[in-house]
């Protein structure tokens, strides 16, 4: 894999972001080699004896801090700072703070950090806290404490907050409020089950909870559901556990008692009861069907509103006949531009499509275009109704309809499967484009990201996206653009600096190498990536599922064994790419296509050779809306689109002998 382009892309960005000021000669300035991380030609010209201004010195001392030379990055913040506007100089004091505890000269560093506290942005109060936390003495429990929860109040997202609690855990004292605010954050975090498991019973229903969900997480069912059970249902978690108490016995395959406890939820109050729902009818499939299906016509006739249309269209999707007509209508007439009214629409019209009758099924699926539709549905009814004036011979209404799936949804599969071609141009979406601010100007670009994000309004969303990707966080820079992912994938033109912030390539030399070991294309696994975890590595799922490419236990044990691994993580990002990598391998090599591929790897092989039976020679686009488990149809859909994103951003990237995309 190359990936020359990111990093042009890199360095081109921040001849944007950066004011460059007039050459003498060909001589570069401060901010050309700031721009480029420069660090010989920074050296090069603080050498040379040129006077440079202190801003200049400024971006120099950003620049040989980012290069650890911190003494002289703490020379030139002092002589800079006499020039320093109001609104940079607490972020370059604290940079200095840094400097100073970087050069082990603790006692100053406490001084000038505790000068600190109170008269600097929000922004900056956890990090002045984290650094008196380290700066403290460690025998000095109380006062670590102090800052510790300094750092707690002020943190401004779950990474900071994961910080200060896990540091927490480890002073000594009654440590169990932040295990539990630990668990609310990572319920499988051995830290904080440690401190809540050491605690005398009986436990309280936090506790309770937070241990018993992590054992449901883990597959300990056993364990999990004596802990479940214990909380009342009048406590703060009494539904949830309720819930989650019937999950761990339907995994047991103790179905009647699983059925029991969703049909209460199901039956009283909000929280929880359409969940309960869909899994009664996932139930009602599987097992205990007559008792499940009277718990749905139970709930259908005595809730009101979305539970009730939930209710009529889990019910429907079990009967037959005139009763299943009955119950759909009854979802029509309560829920007229719900998803269960479009999911209704598209059944009927697939059901007539399939017995040959495409007319009738164009006309069920133009019932479903309502104006309040789902974005998610809209492109798939559209590309199915063209497709169906096509087999009518009504070219002159098929073809207004290609140009709308192109121009309106040009980033979907429909899209693609429609012939739309992606061809981004370089550069930024005009209209989000904004110029450089003081602290960028500066070189304090860390805290210029941070500072642009708090701000919220879309043009300091996506410079604080082009920041974080010039400095090389692409997580960060994915994060950053999806705040303004509407704009950039607008079109009708679509820039390739936008597209390449939303679909990013972190993790490179990982994904290259299980790419190339197991001879995948790159541009699958961070097709994946993006659907599964947004390149979260610390991503859970609620079925337990982690990391970057969401891999249960047991499929991550599995390709473990066969790879020979004697332990893993699904949290180390490198374990969990070469695991995801070798069993979405194994599934190409299964299914020899990848949209059965990501079928098999969302579902399960067993589902997928269901689904396939006697359908091989379907079409692929036929075959799909043919799989009735939605999650899974619209999992292959998002991952498909990803798939021909990367291919047209990345062009470089796909391996030549790769197979199938969209013809």
């Amino acid at each position: 894999m190359r990936v020359g382009k990111v990093r042009l892309l890199a360095l081109v960005a921040l001849f944007v972001l950066l004011p460059v000021f007039a050459i003498e000669g060909n001589a570069p300035t401060m901010q050309e080699l700031f721009s480029r991380w420069d660090l010989k030609g920074i050296v090069a010209l603080l050498e040379s004896g040129t006077a440079i201004s202190p801003m200049d010195q400024s971006l120099a001392a950003n620049a040989l801090w980012r290069a650890d030379r911190f003494e002289e990055a703490l020379a030139l913040l002092r002589s800079s700072s006499k020039s320093w506007p109001d609104e940079v100089r607490p972020y370059g004091e604290f940079m200095m703070v840094l400097a100073l505890e970087r050069l082990n000269r603790g006692q100053e560093a406490r001084t000038m950090a505790g000068a600190l506290v109170g008269r600097v942005p929000a922004d900056l109060v956890y990090y002045v806290h984290y650094s008196l936390y380290r700066l403290s003495d460690e025998k000095d429990h109380e006062n670590r404490r102090k800052h510790l929860q300094g750092m707690y109040k002020a943190a401004q997202n779950d990474s900071q907050r994961t910080t200060a609690l896990t540091e927490l855990l480890k002073l000594p004292g009654d440590k169990a409020v932040y295990a539990l605010r630990l668990t609310d954050i990572l319920p499988r975090s051995s830290a904080a089950l440690k401190v809540l498991e050491s605690l005398p019973k009986p436990w309280n229903p936090d506790v309770n909870m937070a241990v018993g969900y992590a054992a449901y997480l883990s597959g300990n069912y056993d364990k999990a559901i004596p802990l479940f059970r214990a909380i009342p249902m009048d406590s703060r978690h009494g539904r949830k556990s309720k819930y989650y108490r019937a999950f761990s016995l339907y995994n047991q395959k103790k179905y009647a008692p699983a059925l029991e406890a969703w049909a209460y939820l199901a039956k009283t109050g909000e929280s929880f009861a359409e969940s309960s729902l869909k899994r009664i009818s996932i139930l009602a499939g599987r097992a205990e069907r007559e008792s499940a299906l009277r718990v749905l016509r139970e709930v259908a006739s005595s809730r009101e509103g979305d539970i009730q249309a939930r209710a009529y269209y889990s019910l429907s999707t079990h009967l037959s006949g005139k009763e299943r007509l009955s119950a759909e209508d009854s979802v029509i007439k309560l829920a007229p531009g719900s998803l269960f009214t479009t999911q209704i629409l598209w059944g009927r019209g697939w059901d007539r499509w399939n017995s040959g009758d495409v007319a009738g099924a164009v006309a069920e699926w133009e019932k479903s275009l309502a104006p309040n539709m789902s974005q998610n549905w809209r492109p798939r009814v559209i590309y199915w109704i063209a497709k169906g004036y096509e087999r009518l011979g009504k070219v002159d209404k098929q073809r207004p309809l290609i140009e709308a799936l192109k121009t309106d949804h040009p980033l979907s599969i429909y899209a693609f499967l429609a012939g739309g071609k992606l061809e981004p141009v370089p550069g930024d979406p005009p209209g989000l484009v904004s110029e450089a601010g003081l602290l960028e100007q500066w070189g304090f670009v860390t805290h210029a990201r941070r500072v642009l994000l708090a701000k919220g309004d879309p043009k300091s969303a996506y410079r604080a996206a082009l920041l974080a990707d010039w400095s090389g966080d692409q997580q960060a820079a994915y994060l950053a653009a999806l705040k303004v992912g509407d704009q950039i994938r607008k079109g009708p033109v679509f820039y390739a600096r936008g597209l390449s912030m939303l679909y990013p390539r972190p993790f490179a030399k990982e994904v290259a190498k299980a790419a190339e070991r197991f001879e995948v294309e790159d541009s699958l696994v961070w097709a994946i990536m993006r659907q599964e975890s947004a390149f979260n590595p610390a991503a859970t799922s609620w079925a337990g599922a982690g990391g970057l490419m969401q891999l249960m236990p047991g499929t991550a044990r599995s390709e473990a064994k066969a790879l020979g691994m004697k332990s893993h993580s699904v949290y180390d990002a490198e374990q969990n790419i070469t695991l995801g990598t070798a069993h979405i391998a194994r599934l190409m090599r299964s299914y020899k296509d990848v949209w059965l591929a990501l079928a098999a790897y969302n579902a399960g092989p067993g589902n997928a050779n269901k689904w396939l039976g006697d359908r091989k020679s379907v079409p692929l686009d036929e075959w799909i809306e043919g799989v009735r488990f939605e999650e899974t149809n619209d999992y292959v859909q998002k991952v498909t689109a990803n798939l021909e994103v990367y291919r047209a951003l990345y062009p470089d990237s796909r391996s030549p002998d790769e197979g199938d995309g969209v013809d």
